[in-house]
């Protein structure tokens, strides 16, 4: 880090000169440019003042003693089924460690935290749709509190996730113009019906609510369960074993989408000749398997690297609250 002597080496003053003008001294006696010569060379070189580098070696010391929990929505067997979700984790574990911090704990349920564990040097990254209750005592509660891939209903808890509104209102839209017109859907149970994910499917909802919008009936083949390969497959099996077999199938993710890729075949359906399926989050797999999978790309590594900044600027000291909303894009291959 740089000293007032190597500004001072830099421009060709004396210390005392660059110490004065740096302290605003406004009885020195020196010209504008020198001034403005002075200044421009300590933001070059990164310069802070001997109390600014003291404050960041308490914060960054701070920060090294702050204990991190994690609160997924998936226990460590239900993330294994799903690849987006490791890769979020992956991505805020190695962001942390860059940070020389580590996660501490790892719990599925508010009340497995321990009584006194939720004290001033607690952070938690909240990964997944939670309840109210669940969100209101860790913003209480925690010293740094961040919402990962889903958007709480607080205005005053920081978060990042992707746009799945605006990425399926872009993807009905691209394919009602590819002149396709019956669709079914097969998504994630949410609300009243599932506890765990309290919140409205942001998908399934965007869905619905895009028929609606162009004044058309929505689609009644609309199915919700687990978001699993086999609920994909058993699920994709109703709507093709119907009388009014739908065109195209979009799952709210690609394990699901994998399990109606394989529902066809069982049914001998050829994909895409007899039937289009378009997934979501451009898992590894989805460009491996034959045919490859249509899907929505969500950038889960980009996901876990701002939760985790987020995460650092709230223990630096960032009062305020902080929202950042990630792009998608369609990935298009042989299934669509």
């Amino acid at each position: 880090m740089a000293t007032i002597k190597d500004i001072a080496e830099r421009v060709g003053v004396s210390p005392t000169t660059v110490s004065r003008v740096l302290n605003y001294d406004s009885s020195l006696s020196v010209s504008e440019k020198k001034r403005r010569q002075i200044i421009e060379t300590a933001q070059d070189l990164n310069y802070a003042p001997p109390r600014m580098r003291a404050k960041k070696r308490k914060l960054i010391a701070g920060q090294q003693q702050t204990t991190i929990s994690l609160l997924h929505t998936l226990n460590e067997t239900e993330e294994l089924a799903d690849p987006y979700f490791i890769t979020i984790r992956h991505s805020i574990e190695k962001h942390l460690s860059e940070a020389g911090l580590r996660i501490d704990n790892r719990f599925c349920h508010l009340e497995e935290f321990p009584a006194d564990s939720l004290k001033e040097n607690h952070a938690i990254l909240l990964i997944g749709p939670h309840d109210r209750n669940t969100i209101d005592s860790l913003a209480r509660s925690a010293a740094a509190f961040v919402c990962v891939d889903f958007p709480p209903d607080r205005a005053d808890v920081d978060c990042v996730f992707p746009d799945l509104e605006q990425a399926m209102a872009n993807l009905l839209d691209t394919l009602w113009q590819k002149g396709l017109r019956k669709f079914g859907f097969i998504g994630a149970l949410s609300g009243e019906e599932n506890p765990r994910r309290p919140y409205p499917d942001l998908r399934s909802r965007t869905f619905m609510q895009w028929f609606e919008a162009k004044g058309l009936q929505a689609p009644a083949n609309v199915r919700f369960e687990r978001l699993t390969p086999m609920s994909g497959f058993e699920l994709a099996r109703q709507l093709l074993d119907s009388t009014d077999r739908p065109e195209i199938i979009i799952a709210a993710n690609d394990t699901m989408a994998i399990g109606a890729l394989q529902a066809a075949s069982s049914l001998e359906l050829k994909v895409p000749q007899d039937l289009r399926i378009v997934g979501f989050n451009d898992i590894p797999a989805a460009g491996l398997i034959e045919p490859s999978l249509t899907t929505v790309a969500i950038p889960a590594e980009d996901i876990g690297r701002a939760a985790v900044d987020l995460l650092l600027e709230r223990l630096s000291g960032r009062s305020f609250s902080k929202k950042i909303i990630l792009g998608t894009k369609i990935r298009w291959r042989e299934s669509c």
